[in-house]
């Protein structure tokens, strides 16, 4: 193959990997988020720094005290070597929570994730990965000026649209 080919699919195959990464967690969906990692992972993400799956089993347990978990990915810049890469990914997390005085809060990071990553049987996977805080905010939510606009609501399962429309099932516990 051309190698200006190759590394065309090696960048789509990236890409794809980091969005697997954000479905998974945005649906909790652990079992599809702990797949992007490789066998011999490491995540920090701040106060989480271990293991890429541990880290994915440590968010899935987290998850019930959120209402909504969302990301929204930038560019990212991918430089490939054979079977290993290095990728910088910009991103914007959005988490609702309850909050302490029974209203609810949306906390937001936006930062981004430096990645390695090698190619494991056939497959790019994340090696290491540090999740960069470039800035975060909390605000408490006064009105939800949409939420009874007639909006399909998201849902962390099966039930959620976007699981027919990619023809996946969830593959993690649903926490609804």
């Amino acid at each position: 193959m051309d190698a200006r080919l190759q590394e065309m699919l090696d960048h789509y195959e990236i890409t794809k990997l980091l969005y697997e990464y954000c479905h998974g967690c945005d649906r909790t969906d652990q079992v599809r988020m702990a797949a992007v990692y490789a066998k011999d992972s490491w995540d920090d993400h701040g106060p989480n720094k271990c293991p890429g799956p541990e880290f994915a089993a440590r968010t899935m347990e987290a998850m019930p005290a959120t209402n909504m978990c969302s990301h929204l990915m930038g560019q990212s810049l991918v430089t490939i070597n054979g079977d290993e890469a290095g990728a910088e990914s910009h991103f914007i997390a959005t988490v609702r929570s309850p909050a302490e005085d029974g209203g609810e809060r949306l906390d937001q990071l936006g930062g981004r994730y430096v990645d390695t990553l090698v190619r494991e049987d056939g497959r790019w996977k994340i090696k290491k990965r540090i999740c960069v805080r470039d800035w975060s905010i909390s605000q408490p939510i006064a009105n939800d000026w949409l939420a009874s606009a007639g909006f399909v609501q998201g849902q962390r399962s099966n039930n959620d649209p976007s699981f027919a429309a990619l023809g996946i099932v969830h593959s993690g516990v649903s926490i609804e």
